[in-house]
């Protein structure tokens, strides 16, 4: 049985956004974190048995207490391509943790895409998956197999995440911003921004509370956890140029000005793999099971992800690639 004061945690996927967060929110708060990335433990080798082999070395030289899975296969077109790799990922890999870790705390993120975007609502964790895309299918299969391995393990959907580390969104506008005069944003799928410190934060307090101990059984299952809030991509976009241009290091380097970013419908911007409308997630349960009368709007729970960003001007990491 775990301890009170059981603090290593075995974190996979630490190079992505959310990985690369939850390690540093983590080894801040005194935890012993071990990081594993893509160099230590490639999830799209095609040899399972090696894999295998390797994930249970791993395990049996941390001897985690608790595990977190922010590693996914997130190219959601280049899924429609790849469908194998992305359920060998996503949905293998979570089924295969079940199995092998029952003896920790197991954490897992999941997605908006595993819902259609069809309904009117946000969606809650009642609702019916039925995705879109392959990579919606994959991230639904993977919740499944791994609560089937391992009823007690926690599953958070997010959306729209956002972080310091690797690409995404914001960086992508703020760059386009510095390239263009024009400006076109799809305005007709909704969701809410998810900043990986923002949710870094959340998963820390709850395993400092101890509410995510399985021996407890607290907190398993599927939980939706966004900053409160709506927007959509075009509206997003523009606020992002706004508190851009609000910073002198950036003024003078963007080109495109609010008015110059256009709102476009989805049926003008074609993508390979269909994109949910409505990403819309409720979080009632996760505010009741945490305590938390309310959550962090999005524009405040973002400020410390886009500060971060645009701190030292547009050379800091538009040049990327």
């Amino acid at each position: 049985m775990l301890s009170a004061g059981s603090k290593r945690v075995l974190l996979f996927g630490s190079k992505g956004q959310l990985g690369h967060q939850l390690g540093l929110t983590l080894t801040k708060a005194n935890w012993q974190v071990s990081a594993l990335s893509r160099d230590e433990l490639d999830l799209a080798n095609p040899d399972r048995k090696a894999l295998l082999s390797q994930l249970d070395r791993q395990l049996d030289i941390h001897q985690p207490d608790w595990i977190i899975n922010a590693a996914a296969y997130t190219a959601v077109d280049r899924a429609e391509q790849e469908p194998e790799v992305a359920m060998q990922v996503n949905a293998w890999f979570p089924s295969i943790l079940g199995q092998r870790t029952k003896g920790a705390g197991l954490i897992h993120f999941s997605t908006d895409y595993v819902f259609d975007g069809e309904l009117d609502r946000p969606y809650r964790e009642s609702d019916l998956p039925a995705p879109a895309n392959v990579y919606g299918m994959s991230k639904w299969r993977g919740e499944q197999a791994l609560l089937e391995a391992q009823a007690q393990a926690l599953v958070i959907r997010c959306s729209w995440v956002v972080g310091s580390q690797g690409q995404n969104f914001a960086k992508t506008m703020l760059r386009l911003a510095c390239e263009r005069e024009q400006l076109q944003v799809v305005s007709d799928q909704w969701g809410v921004p998810t900043p990986t410190s923002w949710l870094a934060d959340q998963v820390l307090s709850v395993l400092l509370n101890g509410a995510t101990d399985v021996h407890q059984h607290r907190l398993a299952g599927v939980y939706h956890v966004v900053p409160e809030g709506q927007t959509n991509w075009y509206a997003y976009a523009k606020y992002l140029i706004e508190q851009a241009l609000s910073r002198p290091n950036w003024a003078q380097a963007i080109r495109v000005k609010p008015e110059g970013v256009v709102a476009i419908s989805s049926s003008a911007y074609p993508v390979v793999a269909k994109r949910p409308q409505n990403s819309r997630l409720d979080c009632s349960g996760w505010r009741l099971a945490t305590g938390q009368s309310s959550l962090a709007d999005w524009q405040l729970a973002l400020a410390p992800v886009l500060d971060g960003m645009l701190e030292f001007g547009p050379g800091s990491f538009l040049q990327r690639p």
